[in-house]
Formats: C-alpha cells, sequence, structure tokens
C-alpha cells in the first residue's frame, strides 16, 4: 500500500511523516533504512541514496540523501540533503532543500519497495527517481584513497568497504554488508575509459575531461550501488555544500 510524506513546519528542521509501510523486510524498527536508486530520464548516470537513521527516544530519525553524478565542477553534482524524521503517515509529500538552498528533493512516496519523488537542480530541471531498498552494501560512503590508491571506506549504516586501484582506473576490492555478507567486485574509473569504451556502453565522453582530478589521495562522500557496480562521490566538504574538484567516478561496464 502506498503511503504518501508530509511535512510539519517548524523551525530550522522538516520533518518527514513515514508509515509503517517504510519498514523494509528483513529490517526491524529502530534500524537504520536505506534506499538506492538512480535519476530517471537523465542523460547522464547520477545515483541516489537516501539514509534513514534509527529513531531517538522522541521518535525522530535523521534524513540524510545524496545525490552525485561522478564529474567534477562546475558541470558535474554533488548534492547533500538533510531533515528531520518522525512518524505516523501523513498525506503530502515532503520537499526538502540542499544544505546549499539551490536544489531540492521532493519525496512522494514511499512503500515495502521504495522512496518515489524527483530531484530539482539548481537551474529548475527536474528528473524522477525511484530509491529502492538497498541490497549488497549499497548507500552513502566516507571513503579514503590513500597515496597506494588503496580505497577504504565506511556506510552511514555501517557497511565497510575496502579495495585496491591500479594506474589505469581498474578497482578491485569487497564490500562488507553490515549483516557480515562479503560482496567483490571488480570496477573501472570512467575518467581512464577510452571514448570509445564509454560510447559502446552508451556512456558520455564528458568523463574524459577528468583525467586530472581522478585518483587523488584524499576523503570523499560517494553513493555507491549494489555490489559495488557503480560509485559516484566528491571530495571537500559535500555535507556543508562545498564538495571538492577531485571525483570517484567508477563503473563495472567499462573492461
Amino acid at each position: 500500500m502506498r503511503r504518501l510524506f508530509a511535512v510539519i513546519a517548524l523551525p530550522l528542521i522538516a520533518l518527514l511523516l513515514i508509515g509503517a509501510s517504510t519498514t523494509n523486510p528483513g529490517r526491524h524498527e529502530g534500524q537504520h533504512d536505506v534506499y538506492f536508486g538512480f535519476l530517471l530520464g537523465t542523460d547522464r548516470l547520477a545515483g541516489v541514496a537516501i539514509d534513514l537513521g534509527a529513531p531517538d527516544k522522541q521518535g525522530l530519525r535523521a534524513l540524510r540523501a545524496y545525490v552525485c553524478d561522478g564529474f567534477g565542477p562546475p558541470q558535474g553534482m554533488a548534492i547533500w540533503f538533510t531533515a528531520g524524521v518522525t512518524t505516523p503517515p501523513g498525506a503530502q509529500p515532503l520537499v526538502v532543500s540542499s544544505v546549499t538552498g539551490h536544489e531540492r528533493l521532493t519525496m512522494t512516496a514511499v512503500n515495502e519497495r521504495g522512496v518515489y519523488g524527483t530531484f530539482t537542480d539548481a537551474g529548475g530541471a527536474i528528473a524522477h527517481f525511484v530509491a529502492y531498498t538497498a541490497i549488497d552494501g549499497a548507500g552513502i560512503y566516507q571513503v579514503t584513497l590513500d597515496e597506494s590508491l588503496r580505497y577504504t571506506g565506511v556506510s552511514t549504516d555501517g557497511a565497510r568497504l575496502d579495495a585496491q586501484a591500479s594506474p589505469d582506473g581498474t578497482t578491485v576490492g569487497t564490500i562488507k554488508a553490515p549483516g557480515g555478507k562479503a560482496i567483490n567486485f571488480t570496477v573501472k574509473s570512467l575518467a581512464l575509459a577510452s571514448p570509445a569504451d564509454l560510447l559502446a556502453h552508451g556512456l558520455s565522453t564528458d568523463y574524459n575531461r577528468y583525467v586530472a582530478n581522478n585518483q587523488l589521495p584524499g576523503e570523499y562522500v560517494a553513493v555507491i550501488a549494489p555490489g559495488g557496480s557503480h560509485w559516484f562521490g566528491r571530495s571537500g566538504a559535500v555535507r556543508a555544500g562545498a564538495p571538492g574538484s577531485e571525483i570517484i567516478g567508477l563503473d563495472k561496464k567499462i573492461q
């Protein structure tokens, strides 16, 4: 049964009203609920991840969301959203502004399968998304890349990432999901892929503009798809609305 979101107007915080239908299969009340999807109908890939934290004593849950496409500035997106969340269900959509106030997520419905809504960018362009219940380690990660090109990271709900990149852009590693399941993956840097490979997989050659911004040691906020199949991330103070120029753009389709 589909249920809708609603906003309670309170100073400095929006309250998202979510009913029992948001509970993920295999989860119980009090755990994180994490969702992952892509923007739909756009000319390039952009990941969407939404994290609903465990409720506090007042039943308030922290909503964190991240939209990123693995492009550097000024073309790319690395957009962070936060809101307060509570129950029971409401009857109106929730509109959450980004931390910069220039973009919006509108969440219109949630059910046992996922969250449904739209993303509005700073220029007013609207894209739909469906973020499904996250599986196989999908979610929002804080990732470190060191001088030896080793990636390590942890997600908002406790999944752990350990991977090794090579100079040609191939990254091999493992995600350990919160339940203990280990997922192995191999992905390739989109910035370091040849134009022919990108075009063969229906991807933009604009990724090649960011060779100099790729595989640079530092701290990144990344949205990662199930099984590590896609990573999109940016360095810098993403959560404060000031992402840096260094990017993560990885996709398993490039061989």
